[in-house]
Order: structure tokens, then C-alpha cells, then sequence
């Protein structure tokens, strides 16, 4: 068996979970599960409060100890959500004639839990994306594997470069992972603007080159315009993942 190493697949924007399960199921039928170790989605699955529609807070859904989160729905009522072993269920609620449902836990994204009476809900959402649109695998990417991950739907195909899938370091991985444990720190000042020559230093385009098309100062986020699949693509970014090429 060959060394399995980090790539990089470009995949529709907000499905990356889905394309997640849906590869790992292509894979295991054509009897290729072996040659892949993991599959690598950068952001947080977070459990997302809401009162009448209006979030009120959110809570990762994973953690070392367990979690009580308290929300105050109509008339006051309250409605108290246990998160643990990621799992999310009603410890508690205060409704009269319309009970929560489902009345079991709920641990995949997408699935929420309502209190009709209070209008209050706790939903499960892939949130903290560090690159939207890119999730990452480890595998001994032979033809084989390659063939079956593009047949996968909403899949884009991999980051190349001279027609081949460009490794990702380890290390950058790594510091992706410390990246969402952390935060993503925030930086106040830019220096940069539209037109300018940019060069990626951190993420799945690491060492490429390209301009930077539109910025987003409140969310402190730019889109760079990078050569892909021997086409322009636009690749969002935040400021501090990118060097002005002088």
C-alpha cells in the first residue's frame, strides 16, 4: 500500500459535509475505504439557538464536559437544551400544550429541535468554515480513487497544478485544526487593495499567486482571483492568510 498524503477538493459551497458523507459512502462500495485515512472538513458543528427566528447564541456541539444552554422563549417561558457526546436534547421546558419534537437527541447537521409553543430552536449548523467551498482528504490517491471521489456529486475536482492534485503539508493541516480550536484571530488593518498581486501563505492555495477582486472590511475577508483548472476562480480568504507581492 502506498503513503497516503493531504489533498485539497473543491466542492459546492455549503454541502461540504454532505460531499463528505457521500465519498466516504462511494468509497466503501467500490471497496476503497482502505486507501483513504480521513476526511478533513475545516469549521465547527455548532448547536445554534434561536427565539422567533432571532439567534440568541450558539454552543460547539463537541466538548470534553457537558453543557446546559438556557433559552427564554415567549411570555418568558423557559427552554433548557443539554448538549453532550454530541448529542443536543431538552433537559427541560416549560411548554403546556405543544411539546418539543422530536423527543429524542439530535446529532447531525441539519437537524433541529422546536418548542412550537415557546418558538424557540436549537439547530445543528456547520459554521467557522475557515475555506468554504474546500474540504481536505488523506489517501493513497490512485485512478481508481481519484475516479470514484470526481463521480461523487457537487464535487468540483481536486486542486491541481500541471494536472496533478497538489499535496498539502501536514503542517498546514495541523495548524488548521489549532485554527478552529482557537479562533480565528482577527486583524485590524489591511494595507491591501483591489487590483493588488497577492500571494497565499496559509490553506489549500498555500504558494499560489493571484488578485484580489472584492473586500469585505466587516467581516475582514477578501476574494482573491486565482488560476485553477486553467481558469480564473475566486477564492475567499481572510486578511491575515495573504502577502502583498511587492
Amino acid at each position: 500500500m502506498g503513503e497516503k498524503k493531504w489533498y485539497s477538493l473543491h466542492v459546492q459551497s455549503g454541502f461540504e459535509h454532505r460531499v463528505k458523507a457521500n465519498i466516504l459512502k462511494a468509497l466503501k462500495e467500490e471497496g476503497l475505504s482502505e486507501k483513504v485515512e480521513e476526511i478533513f472538513v475545516p469549521a465547527v458543528e455548532k448547536v445554534v439557538f434561536k427565539v422567533k427566528g432571532k439567534e440568541k447564541g450558539e454552543l460547539p456541539l463537541y466538548s470534553e464536559e457537558p453543557r446546559i444552554y438556557e433559552v427564554e422563549g415567549e411570555e418568558g417561558k423557559k427552554v433548557v437544551f443539554r448538549i453532550e457526546d454530541g448529542k443536543v436534547w431538552v433537559e427541560s421546558c416549560e411548554c403546556e400544550k405543544k411539546k418539543c419534537t422530536p423527543d429524542k437527541p439530535i446529532e447531525k447537521i441539519g437537524q433541529k429541535i422546536k418548542c412550537p409553543e415557546n418558538r424557540v430552536e436549537a439547530k445543528i449548523e456547520l459554521r467557522d468554515r475557515l475555506y468554504p467551498g474546500y474540504i481536505f482528504i488523506k489517501a493513497e490517491l490512485d485512478k481508481n480513487v481519484q475516479s470514484t471521489i470526481r463521480r461523487v456529486p457537487r464535487v468540483l475536482g481536486f486542486v491541481s497544478a500541471g494536472g496533478r492534485p497538489v499535496v498539502v503539508p501536514e503542517s498546514e493541516i495541523t495548524m488548521m485544526r489549532e485554527r478552529l480550536k482557537k479562533g480565528v484571530p482577527r486583524i485590524r488593518k489591511l494595507g491591501l487593495d483591489i487590483g493588488d498581486k497577492v500571494k497565499i501563505k496559509e490553506g489549500p492555495f498555500i504558494g499560489f499567486e493571484g488578485t484580489i477582486s472584492e473586500i469585505d472590511p466587516v467581516h475582514e475577508k477578501i476574494i482573491v482571483l486565482v488560476n485553477i483548472f486553467d481558469r480564473q476562480t475566486p477564492v475567499e480568504l481572510e486578511f491575515d492568510q495573504v502577502e502583498k507581492i511587492s
